[in-house]
């Protein structure tokens, strides 16, 4: 997985973007917003009277559609040569849990505003309350639902989460060979 850029590296300030900030900014009460381009790791969200993309840290996860074809047969190949339309099919039933997910449960969104190069999309962490007072970062959810497999890019973890960088990435390896042996999502394809 690799790490995300620092603070002031990139692109240059461009008129209308965030500045990278040095820790994560927390937004509760982030609405998610229907789109024909959302994916399942990468989605229109609503903060106050402000709309940005997010994509999430640390996963890749399935395609929703052709838009991306090299993706596509990308992802086939890791997931053990399955077919391509697998690929899309199962995205489009990853898309409908995420969109079904955001829509009915709280979520947080926990971001430092840095830039997916050369886009106007923003990497970020979703947090989602499933229980009164328990969280789950929607990045776990997907792999363990074999909706996407370990990606990205990855950033230090949010303040309050005791994992260092290096254990997170091994939980969310290990998320996924859980989804493997069980044949959850894409897995069952095989």
């Amino acid at each position: 997985v690799n790490r995300a850029g620092v603070p002031g590296a990139g692109a240059g300030p461009l008129e209308g973007f965030r500045p990278v900030e040095q820790h994560f900014v927390a937004f509760p009460g982030a609405e998610f917003v229907e789109s024909r381009t959302n994916e399942p790791d990468a989605f229109r969200v609503r903060i106050g009277t402000e709309e940005f993309v997010f994509v999430l840290y640390f996963v890749d996860a399935l395609e929703a559609s052709w838009t991306h074809p090299q993706r596509v047969a990308e992802q086939a190949r890791w997931f053990g040569n399955v077919q391509n339309q697998a690929i899309v099919d199962e995205g489009l039933v990853a898309m409908n849990f995420v969109a079904g997910l955001l829509k009915s449960k709280p979520f947080t969104v926990l971001t430092r505003w840095e830039r997916v190069p050369n886009t106007t999309r923003y990497y970020a962490m979703i947090s989602i309350e499933q229980e009164s007072g328990k969280r789950v970062y929607l990045a776990d959810l997907l792999m363990r639902k074999g909706y996407a497999r370990p990606g990205s890019i990855s950033t230090f973890m949010p303040e309050g989460d005791p994992r260092q960088l290096e254990d997170y990435a091994v939980f969310i390896r290990d998320l996924g060979i859980e989804a493997r042996q069980k044949k959850q999502g894409i897995w069952a394809a095989k």
